[in-house]
């Protein structure tokens, strides 16, 4: 049976991930994270998991893919998703950093304007 020798790590980690998909769920439902976002992170905490209870998926999962061990898997799997993930960082920053320079440039563009203008009411008057 897979509960007879449940340790603790594994209450936990299920634990965790409950929660994890709670919180991902609540942000889904007040529309601050998309339908994909949601469902990305619902199979990860779910994938871990079933790692955690059933050891020996992770270890089949990884034969069939030919690695070694499945400890081995999960730290690949979880190396690439986390360089994925400073990827994604780094292309928002990219546009943050893009967007507030435009936006810096309209604004003293404006005033520049602005106080075009004003000189020219002064002078006029």
């Amino acid at each position: 049976m897979i509960f007879e020798n449940i340790m603790l790590y594994q209450v936990f980690i299920a634990i965790i991930a409950v929660l994890a998909i709670l919180l991902v769920f609540d942000r889904f439902h007040r529309k601050k994270t998309s339908l994909q976002t949601f469902i990305l992170w619902a199979v990860l905490w779910i994938i871990l998991v079933i790692f955690a209870i059933i050891p020996e998926s992770s270890t089949f999962l990884a034969d069939i893919l030919g690695i070694g061990r499945g400890l081995d898997l999960v730290l690949i799997f979880g190396i690439i998703g986390s360089y994925y993930l400073i990827f994604r960082v780094y292309l928002k920053l990219e546009k943050i950093d893009h967007d507030i320079t435009e936006l810096v440039r309209k604004i003293s563009m404006d005033k520049e304007l602005n106080y075009e203008l004003e000189l020219e009411d002064k002078n006029n008057k």
